[in-house]
């Protein structure tokens, strides 16, 4: 067996003892020095261009590393691969990244399983990856099955060094020998544009394209490149080898039911809730506005959980409470939607535990046990003092982990920092971070929830009963012009003068609502007959959730439908 090249030089030199193939014995200090260093320059600087741009070995361990790693653990890997060498949500590893027919046949299965492409697989593992193969021109399934068995051996992995270890090290030279293509192929562009006066600013465009990408892959930023089609062109002949959108209709599946918020109130305006993973994609962005203290990150909360506990994975980025905090309402609204009401924990007893440590303990893992059970997942990040830019590379960052992201609550938008480049008055600053957080939900195809804060307009509005309208959310209108709804949240007060006092209830006003409102009934989403502009919901603060929603005596009105 052959060892990597500085290996062998080191038993070569009896540094290192070595027996059938293995490595039996070393000469300790001097090889924590030597061979140490030696290593670590040939991997960081090789000597030749030969030895620079031969990545076998690293791609080796990237394979070896996946194939021998628990299923959920290999999806970690993999998706660290592909931020690794800039590829984006909805994009597919290239095939420049691989220098054999056997590892660009495997890293493409694996791939496909990652992204949901593949027929019939989910797992990541040898056997699923040998049950899914298709036929391959470049490839026989003999080959692929051999080559795949072999990289599932840990003594494999073995002859090439610690898995932990190399693991990072492989990563940073497939980035570079990918940046170091890109590169070469802006520079053909270039000299191609030379030889010809024909087509040369298209040319010399398409170079800063690829330099672009150089840089965004060295810098370690996602990749975003560009997928634009003509319409009508990929309606009739479709080109890749993609499906056409006639043969989609014609084949599509039957509508499956949206995943409820837990509140009739934000459904009504979601066409029913959230869409599950292989529907219509999300993109939408939902405005909730409420002043401090009512109860806007509770609600933000509460439809998390309960997105989660019915199978889907959501995010929860806050820029305003630690991740503490955010635990201690998440997880006792966890306990209230999940166990029966002898198994709930109030926010009061997680955020500062008391003589019922051990209880409280049990009923956040029966919650935990049963949205895991579910399939659910709450990936929570709380960036201190972020900007927009941050939380949206937070959420790509969440997507390219997990392709099946399709919800975010962000609490919440008048708190983040000013963002790089921002105008430097404040309505003007707040109007680009609305946009930037439209395109980010369209981008990764997920659906924003946003909380916000009201203005002292609104505050006053309250106290004449006025019904709220949507200038009332501080500091601009472009939050309100591109969501595809906007809720404003106010507490429900009754009596007059000094007996004028609060119910206990939330008002829910249905101020924007892009479209119909509309749930599941049946089989399939139908559109309420009557416009609901207000809903009340009975709130319970101690448990970090809602009690009750009124919106269903209306909405599940016989005449209603």
């Amino acid at each position: 067996m052959t060892f990597p090249f500085y290996i062998q030089k080191a038993v070569d030199l009896g540094l290192l003892e070595a027996e059938d193939g293995r490595i039996v014995g070393c000469q300790k200090d001097e090889v924590e020095t030597v061979l140490g260093l030696s290593r670590i320059i040939e991997k960081i600087q090789p000597s030749t261009m030969a030895e620079k741009d031969n990545t076998q070995d690293q791609e080796a361990i990237v394979l070896c590393r996946i194939l021998t790693s628990p299923s959920g653990k290999a999806r970690e890997l993999w998706a660290d691969l592909r931020c690794g060498v800039g590829i984006g949500h909805g994009q597919e590893l290239p095939t420049q990244l691989w220098s054999s027919e056997a590892f660009c046949a495997i890293g493409t299965q694996i791939d496909m399983i990652y992204n949901g492409t593949a027929d019939g697989a989910s797992i990541i593992n040898p056997q699923t990856l040998i049950e899914s193969f298709t036929r391959n021109p470049t490839i026989s399934a003999l080959s692929f099955n051999q080559t795949v068995a072999n990289l599932s051996q840990r003594e494999t992995m073995r002859t090439y060094g610690d898995a932990e270890s190399e693991w990072a090290v492989a990563i940073d030279l497939l980035r570079q020998a990918r940046a170091r293509a890109t590169f070469k192929d802006a520079q053909h562009i270039g000299g191609q544009a030379i030889k010809s006066d024909t087509k040369l600013e298209k040319a010399i465009e398409a170079q800063q394209q690829e330099l672009m990408t150089c840089l965004g892959m060295l810098r370690g930023s996602v990749g975003s490149q560009g997928n634009a089609v003509d319409a009508v062109e990929d309606l009739v002949s479709p080109k890749d080898g993609r499906v056409s959108l006639i043969d989609q209709i014609m084949n599509a599946r039957e509508q499956a039911k949206p995943i409820s918020t837990g509140m009739t109130a934000m459904d009504i305006d979601m066409e029913g809730g959230v869409r599950v993973p292989g529907q219509s994609a999300g993109g939408r962005l939902f405005s909730l506005a409420a002043r401090t203290g009512v109860g806007k990150t509770i609600l933000g909360v509460f439809a998390a959980v309960n997105l989660a506990k019915e199978g889907l994975t959501v995010g929860f980025i806050s820029a305003e409470l630690d991740k503490a905090a955010i635990y201690a309402r998440l997880w006792s609204a966890a306990t209230h939607q999940c166990n029966p009401n002898t198994h709930w924990a109030e926010v009061g007893d997680i955020d500062s535990p008391s003589g019922n440590r051990e209880k409280v303990s049990a009923n956040l893992m029966m919650a935990a046990a049963a949205i895991q059970e579910a399939g659910g997942k709450i990936l929570i990040e709380d960036p201190w003092g972020a900007c927009v830019d941050s939380v949206i590379n937070s959420m790509r960052s969440m997507k390219a982990k997990n392709p099946d992201l399709r919800c975010v609550v962000i609490d919440h938008f008048h708190v983040l920092s000013r963002h790089k480049g921002a105008p430097s008055n404040e309505a003007g600053m707040l109007e680009d971070r609305a946009y930037k957080l439209m395109n980010a939900a369209k981008e990764l195809e997920v659906d924003l929830i946003v909380l916000a804060q009201m203005n002292r307009v609104g505050m006053d509005s309250l106290s004449q009963k006025e019904t709220p309208k949507l200038d009332q959310i501080r500091g601009t209108d472009a939050l309100s012009h591109v969501s595809h709804a906007v809720w404003i949240v106010r507490k429900e007060m009754e009596g007059s003068g000094d007996d004028r006092h609060w119910t206990g209830n939330l008002e829910f006003w249905h101020c924007k609502t892009r479209g119909r409102q509309a749930l599941w009934r049946g089989n399939k989403i139908t559109g309420l007959k009557t416009f609901v502009d207000k809903s009340i919901l009975s709130m319970d603060y101690k448990f970090s959730s809602v009690k009750q929603d009124f919106t269903n005596q209306t909405a599940d009105s016989p005449s209603n439908w």
